[in-house]
């Protein structure tokens, strides 16, 4: 890696990398005797997140049955993280995995010099997403990354992203009685709590697809495959590959049919409901309220050549267009065309063989962006349950 190119890549983390959550009232949690602040740096199938978090100890204390965000009541202020451009891909070559252990080291460091931050309070996270695609190169980046920073890179399974992002968006006096389904853009994976109980089982269902990782699949299958037509290709990818094997999962689950709200979560479920829904969405709504048919709509408007809406809506002001437009952008820089067309397929086979008679709520908790890996970090430095840094 060129040193012009990763100091371009660290100087645009350095200029966003910003205090992350802030206390319902507006003050920052830092403010609490006892808050620290910690860092995050997530490689996943986007990209490379860098995330900076005040965690009060006095605010995680005790058992209100509350979900990790209730608990923390965090409002993200500013640019919260910043995505860069991940060297690892499908097909990447060993290259890649130093690039990615210059561009972590590197933050590293920023996050010490620019926010305090001690290096054994940084945790390196790989999602499941990048890992299924990645796995060797994964490997080395560790033990690279270990004897040049002492850091450990740990990787998070897509059972424990699924029962993170539950527990972040899910308080313990509802857990039995809704699911949760994150479509990630390495892969998709949710599940539910098999009771309401401090020991009730989680049960997880997945598959290594994703919003991105889906697009690559069908473009290996159909070479030719064009933005008109890749829904339908992306639809039939779901019939014959990803379907059965949620077929299995969902059959092996009975628990699910019972459950009537589903939660869902994902970036392909954020610029469903921006496209479908920006008056709504301006409003900045703790959850929203979806369908079953809104993936398929969204499908239809990439097969028109509109894959990201056919204009502003006319009721918005002046301050609510110049927020869509924005916010649209980051949409069309984070899904080209045919991972749109992918997410919407990957969605809408999801919700229909979910509920297949329509009986069901489908709702959008818009503050599960980074849900599992906020709950990560709670877990890891507050409770003391995930992996600590080797």
């Amino acid at each position: 890696m060129s040193t012009t190119r990763r100091d371009v890549l660290l100087g645009a983390a350095a200029a966003s990398l910003v205090g992350a959550l802030a206390g319902r009232a507006g003050v920052a949690l830092a403010a609490a005797p006892s808050a620290k602040t910690y860092g995050m740096i997530e490689i996943s199938a986007s990209g490379i997140t860098v995330s900076v978090y005040h965690l009060s100890r006095e605010m995680l204390a005790g058992s209100s049955g509350a979900s990790g965000f209730e608990r923390l009541a965090p409002r993200r202020v500013g640019d919260a993280f910043s995505v860069l451009a991940s060297p690892l891909r499908p097909g990447a070559e060993e290259s890649a995995a130093e690039e990615t252990v210059d561009l972590v080291a590197g933050l590293i460091n920023r996050l010490s010099d620019e926010h305090g931050i001690a290096p054994e309070d940084v945790c390196v996270i790989a999602s499941s997403g990048v890992a299924s695609f990645s796995a060797p190169l994964i490997r080395i980046i560790d033990a690279r990354l270990r004897a040049r920073t002492g850091q450990h890179l740990d990787v998070i399974t897509a059972r424990d992203e699924a029962r993170l992002t539950f527990d972040w968006v899910v308080g313990q006096r509802k857990r039995a009685e809704v699911a949760l389904f994150d479509i990630g853009s390495g892969n998709l994976k949710g599940g539910i709590y098999d009771g309401s109980g401090r020991r009730a089982p989680f049960r997880d269902l997945s598959v290594p697809y994703g919003t991105k990782t889906t697009a690559g699949a069908v473009k290996l299958r159909w070479p030719d495959v064009r933005t008109f037509d890749f829904g339908a290709h992306a639809a039939e990818f779901y019939t014959d590959t990803i379907g059965p094997e949620m077929r299995r999962q969902i059959d092996a689950t009975p628990a699910l049919q019972r459950r009537q709200d589903v939660y869902l979560s994902g970036g392909i479920v954020w610029a469903t409901a921006m496209i479908l829904r920006p008056k709504q969405m301006v409003t900045k709504p703790v959850w929203l309220d979806m369908t079953r048919d809104d993936f398929a709509a969204v499908a239809r408007l990439v097969a028109d050549g509109t894959p990201y809406g056919v204009g502003l809506a006319a009721d918005l002001d002046e301050a609510e267009r110049a927020w869509v437009t924005k916010t649209m952008k980051t949409v069309r820089n984070t899904f080209n065309p045919h991972q749109m067309a992918a997410g919407a397929a990957l969605g809408d086979g999801l919700v229909r063989q979910l509920d297949p008679t329509g009986s069901k709520r489908f709702i959008f908790p818009t503050f599960a962006n980074n849900a599992w890996s906020s709950q990560y970090l709670i877990e890891r430095f507050e409770l003391g349950r995930m992996r600590p840094t080797a």
